[in-house]
């Protein structure tokens, strides 16, 4: 996808050239000949192009501040400010715990994360990074999938601290304007203890929080194993070089 400043010097670039030509065009009375039409109707078409790609390079980039909010409103269980980031027939699925629908649902999930309360209590850390963006827009700039990589920090200050890290696989939806969350998926790969890391510790919490107190809407979507076992969460792209799309390792 072509950078969000080469796209907008390209665009004006075109752009330039087809008021020129356009001009030209007009002096040129009516015996301007086909080969000059031609020229104009071809920047127009390039013209149209760019316009195309640099709002898709600009809905990626909002797509990345959604998501990016989404992490920071985490990070201090903004749990409102999170729900809100969502459309209203909206999904969302946290390790094993199931599938939530709705934007009600999501709010009573995130509700129930933070054990009922908003906001993190004194010596609470619950810091979670949101990295290495892979967006891909539909054509028609209406929807969108992102995979994104959580690296997470949160204890409990003189009681407990943990690891954890996993992959996002998002669906986005443009409404009235505006991006929002239409489906997120966590894929938990592990949480473990500080002091003893992945390398002397299986995960803590077998990918599960609070489904027994609050049973979701459906059952988890896949079926998988957190750390020490391995699983790749399904990719929403195919390969950018070779054009394969990907498949599931054979065991």
């Amino acid at each position: 996808m072509t950078s969000p400043l080469k796209g907008a010097r390209a665009l004006t670039a075109v752009a330039l050239g087809a008021g020129l030509a356009l001009t030209l065009a007009g002096c040129g009375g009516e015996g301007a000949d086909s080969a000059r039409a031609e020229k104009i109707e071809s920047l127009q078409q390039e013209l149209a192009a760019l316009k195309a790609e640099a709002e898709r390079v600009e809905d990626a980039s909002d797509i990345k501040r959604l998501q990016r909010s989404y992490g920071y409103y985490l990070d201090k269980a903004m749990w409102d400010h999170m729900a809100d980031l969502f459309a209203e027939d909206a999904t969302i699925e946290i390790g094993l715990d199931g599938v939530y629908k709705g934007k009600d649902r999501i709010r009573d999930y995130l509700y129930a994360l933070g054990g009922g309360e908003k906001g993190l209590a004194h010596g609470q850390l619950n810091i979670h990074f949101q990295l290495q963006p892979v967006i891909h827009v539909a054509e028609d700039g209406q929807t969108a999938q992102g995979r994104w990589r959580a690296i997470l920090a949160a204890g409990q200050y003189g009681e407990s601290a943990q690891w954890g890290g996993g992959v996002y696989e998002n669906d986005y939806v443009k409404e009235d304007g505006t991006w929002k969350i239409a489906k997120l998926h966590w894929y938990q790969t592990f949480i473990v203890p500080y002091e003893t890391g992945w390398a002397r510790s299986e995960d803590v919490t077998g990918g599960t929080f609070v489904s027994d107190q609050l049973p979701p809407d459906a059952p988890p979507s896949e079926e998988y194993g957190v750390w020490p076992d391995v699983y790749v969460p399904p990719f929403h792209y195919d390969n950018p070089v070779s054009g394969e799309p990907w498949q599931p390792e054979e065991e």
